[in-house]
């Protein structure tokens, strides 16, 4: 997903606005609906970008896609129709959420294992990053068999990789250096 300065500044307007108007849950939940249904249907996405289509169309089309949502939601994306920024309501979603969660101190976590983890080992991986970080922490679980067994643990910005894969490539890479080492 293509991030924008343009659509950070609206996520920012938007979190300060929800906090002065007390309705920030009711945000976080109504830009969680608008990611899961741009997520859902990507002819919402084509319609959005589209050069062709009027704002006319794309507004009506997500007032009445999104009619459910807060008076502060309808009128973010009003507010984006007259100022020809509607392309970037799926952005401005993605990033409402990703403030939301600094702000609430809540980081996401992924772990990538051979195979999905059981909800013992789920707990017992988000009390060991809890305890590190002292944040709390949401955590998802995606499985690629090529690791063999281990995991890769992402943290923001940090990778832990204790998959056997990894474990493999630096054994061979050792027995390469070595061999060349011996061979001169």
């Amino acid at each position: 997903m293509k991030t924008n300065r343009a659509a950070i500044r609206y996520a920012k307007a938007l979190i300060l606005e929800s906090i002065e108007k007390d309705s920030l849950e009711s945000m976080y939940s109504d830009m969680l609906t608008v990611l899961n249904t741009f997520k859902e249907n990507q002819n919402l996405q084509s319609l959005t970008e589209s050069r062709i289509i009027k704002n006319s169309v794309k507004l009506s089309t997500l007032n009445l896609i999104f009619k459910d949502l807060s008076k502060l939601s309808i009128s973010l994306i009003n507010v984006l129709s007259d100022n020809n920024r509607i392309a970037l309501f799926e952005v401005i979603s993605f990033k409402f959420i990703e403030l939301y969660k600094e702000h609430m101190g809540i980081q996401s976590a992924l772990v990538t294992t051979a195979v999905p983890l059981t909800d013992e080992m789920k707990s017992h991986v988000l009390e060991v990053i809890s305890k590190l970080t002292n944040k709390e922490t949401i955590l998802t679980n995606k499985t690629d068999s090529s690791l063999i067994g281990g995991f890769v643990l992402r943290l923001g910005d940090i990778e832990y990789n204790a998959s056997f894969k990894n474990k493999l490539k630096t054994i061979k890479q050792e027995f390469t250096k070595n061999t060349n080492l011996s061979t001169s």
